[in-house]
């Protein structure tokens, strides 16, 4: 059976990583474009989701179950290995070509660290703001917020919120719906004052006015204080 693209602006980025508890992912939208970064489709094969393109090096995947994808009809998208941006960066910027307009990027955690790190840094690139991008680690979710922009969030109240500038300071920092609000305040980048507010209602905004900042979003019964 040939795997067709949904002709919808949503789409789902697999990485790879650890499969171990994918039920912490929560639940993923429907009809959506599905992306895998190379060994991404392991993930894809956990979750139970037909795999529309896989992008990257091929490094992490074997032979045999690429083949068996392109008989199936999915796109593959193969780059070199030596190459100046992440399979990560490349699924990415593959969702915003095909007319992705929300991406959320899926990884079960582990991994090198260099390659998590860098989740949080693609996450920036310019062809991105075209696209809220949610990325959700294992049980954790991100969002990355910049320069004039907001981010409305569904939570649970308790659910452990994190603010943490990215490349630089952050200006401009307004909240609602947090235990302890920020109004027009600055967050240092070589400082931690920004981790673990809490939601006290079902939605949190977070605006800036300049500068990165990344938001994190973990359950409240993952606090561990502090």
């Amino acid at each position: 059976m040939t795997t067709v693209s949904p002709p919808i602006p949503i789409a789902v980025v697999l990485l790879g990583g650890n499969t171990a508890d994918v039920r912490s992912l929560g639940v993923l939208p429907a009809d959506t474009l599905v992306v895998a970064a190379d060994s991404g489709v392991d993930i894809a094969q956990q979750l139970g989701l037909d795999v529309h393109a896989v992008v990257g090096d091929m490094d992490s995947i074997t032979p045999t179950a690429l083949a068996a994808l392109a008989a199936l009809g999915t796109e593959i998208v193969r780059h070199p290995v030596d190459k100046n941006e992440s399979d990560a960066e490349l699924a990415l910027r593959f969702a915003v070509k095909r007319g992705a307009q929300r991406i959320v990027l899926v990884s079960g955690g582990g991994g090198r660290l260099d390659h998590q790190l860098a989740i949080f840094a693609v996450m920036f690139i310019d062809d991105l703001r075209v696209a809220h991008v949610e990325a959700r680690l294992a049980g954790s979710r991100a969002y990355a917020v910049q320069d004039g922009s907001s981010v409305t969030l569904t939570c649970n109240p308790g659910d452990v919120i994190g603010l943490l500038p990215f490349g630089g300071d952050t200006h401009g920092v307004t909240t609602s719906g947090l235990q302890w609000v920020l109004s027009n305040e600055s967050l240092r980048v070589a400082a931690s004052r920004g981790i673990s507010n809490r939601a006290i209602s079902d939605e949190v905004t977070i605006a800036v006015a300049s500068g990165r900042l990344i938001v994190t979003v973990d359950p409240s019964d993952s606090s561990e204080g502090r």
